[in-house]
């Protein structure tokens, strides 16, 4: 997975600096889960003394360019800053169910949506853009607070 990232990356003629890498490493070493930048960042400094050296923009700065390359899946919150997680293109799609109360996100497999997805789009005549698809409502420990 790292190698199709690095391969994305020269594609597009952006180097390989370290600072890319090691945050290709906290992102693979993360799959599943929705990380905000800051985040990312604790978990950089955290892991090695050599990392305490990235800025927190040059996080903000390395993020904004693997999205726009296609590395990254970001995942805009309502009030409260985006998360993003790793691509990875050898599973099908999946959606996300987000609470509203705790910021929780749950991910759901495509294969489980995918007959409701073809009566809406049939249905609506309505042709895809984002294959990404964001249910907001409240966890079961929101619900039963």
């Amino acid at each position: 997975m790292l190698h199709q990232a690095y391969d994305l990356l020269k594609k597009y003629n952006f180097r390989i600096t370290p600072q890319r890498k090691a945050i290709l490493q906290i992102l693979h070493n993360y799959r599943g889960h929705h990380l905000e930048t800051e985040d990312i960042y604790e978990l950089l400094v955290e892991k090695e003394e050599k990392n305490k050296k990235i800025g927190l923009a040059t996080v903000y700065r390395t993020m904004e360019l693997f999205e726009k390359i296609g590395l990254v899946s970001r995942l805009p919150m309502e009030n409260s800053p985006a998360r993003y997680e790793l691509i990875s293109y050898d599973q099908s799609g999946h959606h996300h169910l987000i609470c509203l109360k705790c910021r929780e996100i749950q991910e759901i497999n495509d294969e489980n949506i995918q007959e409701f997805k073809e009566y809406i789009l049939k249905d609506k005549d309505f042709k895809i853009a984002d294959k990404s698809m964001k249910i907001y409502g409240y966890c079961s420990k929101c619900r039963n607070m």
